[in-house]
């Protein structure tokens, strides 16, 4: 079953997020859970009684609730959304006390962190009115932050769990929305290649492609030019970012467990939405594509196809798409050049080298090319 955990600090709005998805999403198709109520459900005396218990019991009854939640979603075919909490950490305590288990890793399919800012989570602390909360400064939620969102990242990894990060707390509830929904149809292998063949067809269908005898296909980076355009997007942000600026977060991920999987190409998806939103995205797709030069010869041949109605092209990235639109666009050939690539939820695919290879096969065997 699909079960997305909703994590974030103490104070960070999972409590409140949870109330108002409630009110947004459709009861039939989705359960949601406080995760401190489904475990005080299975204490008599509730969560005062859990908080007497020694650590290796408190530990057996958060296995238990998520257990509970997971069989619970797959007996109603419902998307289990949870709040959780990773780690707890007292001010004065040098570093977090973990209080995930092994089944929450066995169990979550995706988590959506809310890394929403310091001082907007000291503020809630403050007003929050319904719960007891200690006095912390915004220099230890920086740094409690911090710890989990880097711990957390590497436990999805590890255990192949989707991990998205969201810090606007003006667009918290959309871009939540947009996430659980998009988590909703978990992507196999079979509907991300039904999708990209979908694209292909779309592409073979514009008008002046219809004799077409011969397709060129071509790579992006490091083929049309010498440049990799997912580095050079991760520069372009790291200038107003300076955190980025030392580590590459394609690199780490492909790097991670997680290797060169499907799982890892959705994961890119992720970490580009959570970089950038769509207007920034358009914005630093732009530069990168305005920095990109495509080799002399290729520019020759991509005009020569252009001339010719039985000949076309495509070119299949597992990077973005969408910076490679832009070049083509730059140098005219957007027309006659398709493009088939991801890096967007909204683009509905990843392009995986198992992706590129059936599109030459469907070009083969199916367009008899």
């Amino acid at each position: 079953p699909t079960v997305v955990g909703l994590y974030g600090i103490s104070g960070s709005g999972k409590s409140f997020l949870l109330k108002h998805l409630q009110q947004e999403l459709n009861p039939n198709k989705f359960a949601l859970f406080e995760g401190s109520d489904k475990i005080a459900s299975l204490v008599p005396g509730g969560m005062e009684a859990f908080h007497k218990l020694d650590e290796k019991r408190k530990s057996d009854l958060r296995g238990q609730a998520i257990k509970a939640i997971r069989k619970e979603s797959c007996d109603s075919g419902r998307v289990a959304i949870v709040t959780g909490h990773l780690m707890f950490w007292e001010q004065e305590d040098a570093t977090g006390q973990p209080v995930y288990t092994s089944n929450d890793l066995a169990t979550f399919t995706h988590v959506i962190y809310l890394n929403i800012p310091a001082d907007v989570i000291s503020q809630h602390r403050l007003d929050d009115g319904l719960k007891d909360r200690t006095a912390m400064s915004q220099e230890h939620l920086r740094r409690w932050q911090e710890a989990e969102v880097s711990t957390m990242r590497d436990l999805c990894r590890e255990h192949h769990i989707l991990f998205s990060v969201i810090s606007n707390p003006e667009a918290l509830l959309p871009r939540v929305l947009d996430l659980i929904l998009h988590f909703q149809h978990p992507i196999t292998a079979e509907s991300n290649l039904a999708r990209v063949r979908a694209k292909l067809d779309v592409i073979l269908a514009l008008p002046g492609r219809y004799n077409l005898e011969t397709v060129l296909v071509m790579d992006g980076d490091k083929t049309l030019a010498a440049e990799d355009t997912g580095a050079l997007f991760w520069e372009t942000i790291a200038q107003t970012r300076p955190s980025l600026a030392t580590r590459s977060p394609l690199q780490e991920l492909f790097g991670s467990p997680l290797g060169y999987s499907d799982t890892a190409f959705r994961q890119a998806t992720l970490l580009y939405e959570e970089a950038t939103d769509d207007e920034q995205f358009e914005t630093v797709c732009d530069a990168v594509a305005s920095s990109v030069v495509m080799h002399p010869d290729v520019m020759s041949l991509l005009r020569l196809v252009a001339e010719h109605r039985h000949v076309g092209a495509l070119v299949v990235t597992c990077g973005l798409g969408r910076v490679w639109e832009k070049v083509l666009q730059r140098h005219g050939l957007s027309k006659t050049v398709g493009v088939i690539g991801g890096g967007r939820i909204s683009d509905g695919f990843v392009v995986t080298a198992a992706v590129k290879a059936a599109i030459v096969s469907q070009l083969r065997n199916d367009a008899r090319l």
